[in-house]
């Protein structure tokens, strides 16, 4: 079912999801139950890495760095990581395993297949304030749910869970609750803020969660490889050959590495 939330007040723009069971699609997504009952079936391989993060928290990047660090390359993959979202439509993966898989979805909703054989996850978190800035941006250059408000009403609803996948400290907490309920499955979690700070330091914890021995030089190159700014150049070359993919965004640009934007938060002792 279609559902319209309206900013609050005197604060400009809407939002249009499409709710099933309390929960917040993309409007566009066809027969949410029948596409959620086939996302149950699918057959996960216990060396399958799943990257789960709340939307415009980093899955683009981070997909693009692991795929990096398992296939020990400097180069970055022509594939756009969208193409690996569990929700927005993956029904059978053509990589070999270990495959790059991501989700914004909640860990109850993963497929079973996922959770029963221990995949790993990386649960990736981005200050919310951040994250709120980034998906005004992006909902302004998408075509089909074009935001055309303001910047304080799309916080308005940003702040009150009426977006896509519903809230951030919802998302968040249950999260937290999975990590400290499942010592058993194998979670590693990425703060967005730490990555842009010291990002070898970041890769170095992750490429060792993943059980993988990458030498120091290549996780430089990758860091610098995989800036936002050269990750834009790329993907945006690469789009001209998903022409799908590029007539969703305005001016048919990927905007999906804008600047990483970044809070700074002064420590207190």
């Amino acid at each position: 079912m279609l559902k319209t939330f309206v900013a609050d007040g005197d604060l400009a723009g809407s939002v249009t999801v499409k709710q099933y069971e309390g929960r917040y699609f993309p409007p566009d997504m066809p027969d949410i139950p029948s596409h959620l009952k086939r996302l149950q079936s699918f057959d996960a391989d216990g060396s399958d890495v799943i990257i789960c993060a709340y939307p415009k928290s980093g899955f683009h990047w981070i997909w693009d760095v692991v795929t990096m660090l398992i296939n020990n390359t400097s180069s970055i993959s022509k594939e756009l990581p969208g193409k690996y979202s569990l929700e927005l439509g993956l029904r059978k993966v053509e990589q070999s395993p270990p495959r790059v898989l991501g989700s914004h979805l909640y860990y109850e909703e993963l497929p079973q297949s996922i959770r029963q054989r221990k995949c790993k996850i990386i649960n990736v978190i981005r200050d919310p304030r951040a994250v709120a800035v980034s998906s005004y941006h992006f909902f302004t250059k998408i075509k089909r749910s074009k935001w055309n408000g303001t910047w304080a009403g799309y916080l308005n609803l940003f702040l009150n869970g009426k977006v896509l996948f519903n809230d951030w400290f919802t998302y968040t907490q249950l999260w937290e609750g999975v990590r400290q309920n499942n010592p058993s499955n194998p979670m590693h979690v990425l703060f967005y803020e730490d990555i842009v700070q010291n990002p070898c330091k970041e890769f170095k914890r992750l490429a060792q969660f993943l059980q993988l021995d990458v030498k120091d030089s290549l996780i430089m190159t990758i860091a610098e490889q995989t800036k936002f700014s050269n990750l834009q150049t790329f993907k945006e070359a690469a789009i001209r050959h998903h022409p799908l993919a590029g007539g969703m965004f305005t001016g048919n640009k990927y905007p999906l590495y804008r600047k990483g934007y970044l809070y700074k938060i002064n420590k207190r002792e």
